[in-house]
């Protein structure tokens, strides 16, 4: 049972990490959102505000490289959903392996003893496993001992047969 806590702690961690890669991936490249109705109000005005270091120009040159700029825009919006959607899936494929974790620890009615019984009886199926492979390796070695046995008669045959 150790064994699936940990499991379920490195699970749980890893999906910590990835809330965090995605709430961190939307925050840095997410276009801003308006936070009320008001188009007037400081906030959305901060909102709507140009970026630091991007500077826009004004020419005929600018204007084309502007519709570039939308077009690259465009593509990223396509890849930023496309890198959400992976980021969601990747989150919830981890809840599931969270859940399956869950759901294969002792359930709250489930007593020491049973559990004890449980542990006593897949002891007993191992040394029964156990056995059994003990058995097939010294039928395997039987067999081999056998095999070159053949392999030496048939070898000594060969070389007399040739004298």
């Amino acid at each position: 049972m150790a064994d699936r806590l940990t499991q379920l702690q490195t699970c749980l961690d890893q999906l910590v990490e990835q809330f965090n890669a995605t709430v961190n991936y939307v925050n840095t490249h997410s276009e801003p959102a308006l936070l009320d109705d008001d188009s007037r109000s400081v906030i959305n005005m901060a909102a709507a505000a140009p970026v630091p270091g991007q500077h826009q120009e004004q020419d005929n040159s600018g204007q084309a490289l502007a519709g570039a700029g939308a077009k690259d825009e465009s593509l990223s919006a396509v890849t930023f959903d496309n890198t959400i959607t992976e980021l969601s899936t990747d989150i919830i494929l981890k809840s599931r392996q969270i859940s399956m974790l869950i759901d294969s620890l002792p359930g709250i009615g489930v007593s020491p003893e049973s559990q004890m019984q449980i542990i006593e009886e897949l002891t007993q199926e191992l040394e029964d496993v156990e056995n059994q492979r003990v058995a097939k390796i010294e039928e395997k070695d039987k067999l081999l001992k056998w095999v070159e046995s053949l392999i030496a008669e048939v070898a000594t045959g060969i070389s007399e047969t040739k004298r």
